[in-house]
Formats: C-alpha cells, sequence, structure tokens
C-alpha cells in the first residue's frame, strides 16, 4: 500500500478552481437559445432549460397551483390559450418515459454483464466495496465508479449484490455529490442492505462543520493550508479567507441537476443522524487511517481523504457505521 502523494495523480489543479465567480456573464438576461451542439449533454442540456423556462411562464400564465405561492386556481390571467402547449408536454413526457423504460433495460443487462466478470475474476462472491472509486482502486475490493473501473456503475441505480451479502463498504467523497433529500438516503439504505449482519461501512466526506467553524473566526491559516490541495478563483477570497458564495457553492447551493457538483455538506451530528435513520446500529466518528478494521484502513489510497492541514488535522470527516 503506497501512500497518496501530496499532489492529486491525475486532476489538473487549475479544472479544480471551478468557475470564474468574477465573470460579468451571470448578470446578462438571455433569452433562451438552444445550443447547437449534438452530444447526450447538450440534448439534455436544452431540456433541461427549456423545462425551467415553461416552468416560469406557466406559473403564472397558466396560474398553476402547485407553482405559485398563493396557490392560485382557475384560467390564465392573460387570454392564452395553453391547451395545446399542454397537450405537446404530455406528448414530450410520454416520449422521454419511452427513452427512459429502453435505457433502463440496457443498462440492467449491461450492469448483469459486468457482474459475472466480477465474479469470474473473484471466484467468489464480492465481500468488499469500494464505492466512487474514482479511478484509486483498492486490491481485493470491487472497485465502483460511473467512471468505469471493475464495476461501471451510477449508484442511483442501486446496488446489484444481494441482502446481507457484503462484510466491508467503502464510500469516500461520494456522498456530497448525492442530493440529501433522496439519492443519499437511498444509496445510505442500499449499503445497509448489502451488509451482512455486524457488516461495517466507511463513510469519508468534507468536513463542512470545520469548513464552517473556519469561515466565521476567519482563519486565513485554515484555508492557506486548504489552498494548497483546493486552489481557490480570485473571486472567491476576500481578506485570505474563502467568501461565502464559496462556502455555499461547496454545501451544494447549486443546481442539483445533471451534473456531479456538491450537493451538500456535513458535519458529524448530520452525517451520523442520516446513517442511523437509516437503520444503521452505530455510527461513530473515526479518524484518518484509524479505523478498528485494518480492512478499512485505506484512506491513504485516495487524494481528498489525505488532503490536511496538518498532523491529525484533515479536511475530511470520517465516519463507520455498522449493521
Amino acid at each position: 500500500m503506497t501512500p497518496s502523494d501530496s499532489t492529486p495523480p491525475q486532476y489538473d489543479l487549475k479544472r479544480l478552481k471551478w468557475m470564474d465567480p468574477t465573470s460579468a456573464e451571470r448578470f446578462r438576461r438571455r433569452e433562451l437559445e438552444l445550443s447547437t451542439g449534438a452530444t447526450d449533454m447538450d440534448i439534455l442540456d436544452d431540456i433541461a432549460r427549456l423545462t425551467d423556462r415553461l416552468f416560469d411562464d406557466l406559473s403564472v400564465l397558466g396560474q398553476s397551483p402547485e407553482a405559485t405561492s398563493r396557490g392560485a386556481e382557475g384560467d390564465s390571467l392573460l387570454e392564452v390559450d395553453l391547451s395545446s402547449i399542454r397537450a405537446r408536454l404530455a406528448r414530450a413526457r410520454d416520449e422521454l418515459a419511452t427513452g427512459y423504460s429502453t435505457l433502463r433495460a440496457a443498462r440492467e443487462k449491461f450492469v448483469a454483464e459486468q457482474l459475472e466478470v466480477v465474479r469470474a475474476a473473484t471466484r467468489h462472491a464480492p465481500t468488499r466495496l469500494h464505492i466512487g472509486s474514482g479511478g484509486h482502486r483498492l486490491d481485493g475490493w470491487v472497485n465502483i465508479d460511473a467512471g468505469g473501473d471493475d464495476l461501471a456503475l451510477n449508484v442511483n441505480w442501486g446496488l446489484p449484490f444481494p441482502d446481507g451479502s457484503v462484510a466491508f463498504v467503502y464510500a469516500a467523497h461520494l456522498l456530497e455529490h448525492m442530493r440529501f433529500r433522496d439519492q443519499a438516503p437511498v444509496l445510505v439504505a442500499e449499503i445497509l442492505r448489502v451488509l451482512e449482519p455486524g457488516g461495517t461501512a466507511r463513510f469519508v466526506v468534507p468536513d463542512v462543520g470545520r469548513l464552517l467553524e473556519a469561515y466565521v473566526s476567519k482563519d486565513s491559516g485554515f484555508f492557506a493550508a486548504r489552498n494548497r490541495f483546493y486552489p481557490l478563483s480570485e473571486g472567491f477570497v476576500a481578506d485570505q479567507v474563502a467568501t461565502l458564495d464559496y462556502i455555499l457553492l461547496f454545501c451544494g447551493a447549486d443546481s442539483q441537476t445533471m451534473n456531479f457538483n456538491h450537493k451538500f455538506g456535513y458535519d458529524n451530528i448530520t452525517l451520523r443522524k442520516l446513517l442511523i435513520d437509516a437503520g444503521f446500529r452505530e455510527a461513530t466518528e473515526s479518524a484518518y487511517q484509524r479505523s478498528a478494521y485494518p480492512e478499512l484502513r485505506v484512506d491513504d489510497y485516495g487524494y481528498n481523504a489525505s488532503t490536511t492541514k496538518g498532523e491529525n488535522e484533515h479536511f475530511s470527516l470520517f465516519v463507520e457505521a455498522s449493521k
């Protein structure tokens, strides 16, 4: 086992600056213009933006009771015939649902074929799952990632393993990329389901509690140390401290769909509560490489889990939960 280097092995540090918060483009109002691209993401992005604009218009012109704070009912405030538009929306929904059904059948076959390869390679049912491997493979584990590894899988599909079949699960810097109200609870419940009685899952997430403390106390030393690993654009820094807009973005105050950006931020209390509410018998805060189980002392495999301000002052939160 080789501990991680102090620099990320596969990331461009400039790309980690996220976005330019000083851009004047965000202040310019534009009418909707569809992209000229033909990639899957181009088309999906167009659909998402169209849906957002349709909501803006129908919430007023259609006086949808679900979309207005007043709960208005009845005909449109303007003399607009919306019946043809609603019919088109219904047809578009049906077309998208048909496409989704086709993809769902394809992905079930895709996952099943991969599982056959995994079983053949391990010669037995997997007992250790590394979820969200991100290219940091653990020997002797089934490494799972949307970008591909032993098992190319989006965890929102569920975990394709039997109940009570896994002894250990390791998931580092994954939960914060999932929506807190629906995706994260479902994944945590899936992990609990596949764990055997007495099995343990180790979760590593950014320690937002520590980040918020540093912001409130204007701890420039904390942010200087953190910037070595997660460099910020100048527009995200004031008086050597990260600005509130960055803190909120880091905690998920951004688009919650069609991206893998952060969607939530955890402190010790919030993460442990999520795990206990899901049904774990206990959830205990740990520390870097301090698991009670030798099998779970694998934090040094990943870049994010290894980042540290100083000895025993890691930027990540480590929590273990037992079934």
